[in-house]
């Protein structure tokens, strides 16, 4: 059961358990939690795993990122991640952390009309710091601007007005202007390099989907059986430590896990 707050900013509290949320769950509206896991792609092993009540993985890429760089003792570390983790401040965590980023972004309704003046459809000129548009006139940078405390570059059109084509580019009476991050130029790196690699990005799916699939159809575990935040997070430790003894013993052998744990307490 869930009713709906207003007054504390929260809009549905769950009655059943009010650390869980109201999320989007193949499809369907439920009331559930956010389940984050960070698989190393040689064996399919969990490395670190999480339960937030987040309800998308915008803000998830640096910290489980970062974990799974720390349980693996790496200096370097690469990640693929699929557009749901797409956040520009986290990409930019993760590259201050020496972590490599495969990434995608996600395609972004035109709010401008015509698909032709899309963003990415202008062209940055760096050395001038400038975009040139479709039609082949310039936005200059015109001024700093700062949203939700991230530092953007704003570029203006300077002859929109005499453009035919003003109609299916922008609204806005003054003519188009575009935003860049201050950083814009590394994720900019982080899309081409993941273009360029797209066998290994192709092969997110097949790694971070794997233990799910072993979890929900072998294990037969569907939902989290514990209440409140920090309980889920235990049961949910508790079966991924038994996916990854499951896995370990498909890997190796009874035999050779008892050996090597020997070998450890030597």
């Amino acid at each position: 059961m869930c009713f709906y707050c207003p007054s504390n900013g929260v809009q549905r509290i769950s009655l059943t358990d009010p650390d869980s949320r109201g999320m989007k769950n193949n499809g369907r509206g439920e009331i559930c939690y956010n389940v984050q896991t960070a698989v190393d792609s040689k064996n399919c092993l969990i490395v670190d795993c999480e339960v937030v009540n987040d309800i998308n993985d915008l803000n998830q890429l640096s910290n489980m990122s970062a974990n799974a760089k720390k349980a693996l003792h790496k200096r370097k570390l690469t990640v693929v991640a699929d557009t749901g983790y797409y956040n520009t401040q986290e990409i930019k965590k993760c590259i201050d952390g020496k972590i490599k980023v495969y990434i995608k972004k996600p395609k972004a309704n035109n709010q401008t009309g015509d698909d032709a003046y899309r963003k990415d459809k202008f062209t940055y000129i760096p050395e001038d710091d400038k975009y040139i548009c479709p039609e082949g006139m310039e936005l200059p940078f015109a001024e700093y601007s700062t949203k939700n405390n991230i530092r953007y570059k704003r570029y203006k059109g300077i002859q929109c007005l005499t453009c035919s084509k003003k109609s299916l580019c922008t609204k806005a009476k003054e003519g188009r202007n575009i935003q860049r991050l201050v950083d814009e130029d590394i994720i900019e790196k982080v899309l081409v390099d993941t273009k360029n690699n797209t066998t290994i990005y192709k092969q997110r799916r097949c790694i971070v989907e794997h233990p799910y699939g072993t979890i929900k159809r072998n294990l037969n575990y569907t939902y989290f059986l514990r209440r409140g935040l920090a309980s889920v997070n235990a049961e949910a430790a508790s079966i991924f430590v038994a996916y990854n003894l499951k896995r370990v013993i498909n890997i190796l052998s009874v035999q050779d896990i008892i050996q090597k744990m020997q070998l450890q307490c030597c």
